[in-house]
């Protein structure tokens, strides 16, 4: 039996850090003026990201002073506010008219003039730019190992890891963990920004490895998903094989498969059954045909192995004390 090599990766975790413009847009709101979280989220680029806004204010501490109490719901309900806080009596003292916890004055009250970089609208290119890179085809030459990725989160820690397998014996041959501070909340289609500086540093350059990365690939509303921004922007094989569909149509099972279409075309397919199922789809360099054969020979309960593996691994690491 092979010794199992394992590795905890210590390097740093660069990525976007919208967290910081978040913060930098709400200091903008000025004294007797609110706004919304969809407000904050326009200004980065894109409102689907209002929830993440309110989820950033809420886990995040911000700067001394930071006004929190300005950001309201859309409907004009005050936000609940940090320990000993009370934003109604806050907005209260700055002149807003707030009568049980709502703003009453929104449309006199409302502020949207932010100036802040439009980060989300900057990334839609980049993943734009990757899905004309990705390459759907098989090049990876003679598979020797077939690797897990995958991330869990403590708060605003982020625990990744691989695990490696034998691609001809099935035997655990390497694990990889490390870790880093979040600077980018989880928002939808975006969630490559938020896990690719955790993963990066696990991938390594070994000839004949296709990595299975907890997400999507190019069954994605842009075409690329985590998994064909890590195959793309590493230049390594890559196949996409998340829990859940983000986009397409499940089309009937026929042989455990079923088609996900998206645009007409079929981009990817959904393999075992309900809670125990996994949407596969191309990432880079390897074809979906062989995506699914790869994900299909290493399910075990609705999961490719080398998933569950580094799913277990990842939450081993985000548990144990530091």
């Amino acid at each position: 039996m092979r010794e199992l090599v394992h590795h905890a990766v210590q390097r740093p975790c660069d990525g976007p850090d919208l967290i910081s413009i978040i913060f930098e847009a709400m200091d903008q709101i000025p004294p007797g003026k609110v706004s919304t979280y969809g407000d904050i989220a326009a200004a980065l680029g894109d409102r689907v990201a209002a929830r993440a806004v309110g989820e950033v204010l809420a886990r995040y501490p911000g700067p001394p002073g930071s006004p929190k109490h300005r950001v309201v719901h859309s409907t004009g309900r005050v936000g609940k506010g940090g320990p000993g806080e009370d934003p109604a009596a806050l907005l209260a003292s700055e002149g807003v008219n707030v009568v049980e916890g709502i703003v009453r004055d929104m449309a006199a009250r409302r502020f949207a003039g932010f100036r802040v970089k439009p980060l989300l609208a900057s990334l839609r290119e980049e993943q734009e730019g990757i899905r004309e890179k990705v390459f759907e085809g098989d090049d990876f030459g003679e598979l020797r190992r077939v690797a897990g990725l995958d991330v869990s989160y403590a708060g605003t820690k982020a625990f990744g890891a691989m695990a490696a397998f034998d691609a001809r014996t099935g035997e655990l041959v390497e694990e990889r963990t490390t870790d880093c501070d979040v600077r980018f909340p989880y928002i939808p289609a975006y969630l490559s920004f938020r896990e690719t500086p955790v993963l990066r540093p696990l991938v390594t350059e070994r000839e004949g490895t296709i990595y299975l990365i907890d997400g999507h690939g190019s069954l994605h509303p842009r075409g690329a998903g985590v998994a064909a921004h890590i195959g793309v922007t590493l230049d390594v094989p890559t196949v996409g094989a998340a829990k859940s569909a983000l986009v397409g149509e499940v089309g009937d099972e026929v042989g455990g498969r079923a088609p996900v279409v998206l645009n007409g075309e079929i981009k990817g397919y959904r393999i075992g059954e309900g809670r125990k199922a996994t949407f596969v789809s191309v990432g880079h360099r390897v074809s979906l045909d062989t995506a699914v054969e790869i994900c299909e020979h290493l399910l075990v309960k609705g999961i490719p192995l080398p998933l569950r593996r580094a799913h277990d691994l990842a939450g081993t690491a985000r548990r144990s004390p530091e």
